[in-house]
């Protein structure tokens, strides 16, 4: 039991242990970068406004349930 707890502390240790790493950031990765960001204040975006359109249905502030749609088939 406490070789196993060695063990793994060890493995713990080196998993975490910092290397020192020196990169290069060419201008295809920062615009990757700027990419995901941007997608993922769009992705956001979309989900406050799908969000918001149901709390305000939810509290009676939206459309009417019959408002905007016609009869006719």
């Amino acid at each position: 039991m406490a070789q196993t707890r060695i063990l793994v502390l060890a493995a713990a240790i080196l998993l975490v242990w910092d290397a020192r790493a020196e990169a290069y950031l060419d201008p295809g990765s920062g615009s990757m970068l700027v990419q995901l960001l941007l997608g993922g204040v769009a992705g956001l975006a979309v989900l406050l406004n799908l969000f918001w359109k149901r709390l305000l249905e939810r509290f009676g502030r939206g459309r009417e349930h019959g408002a905007g749609r016609s009869d006719r088939a």
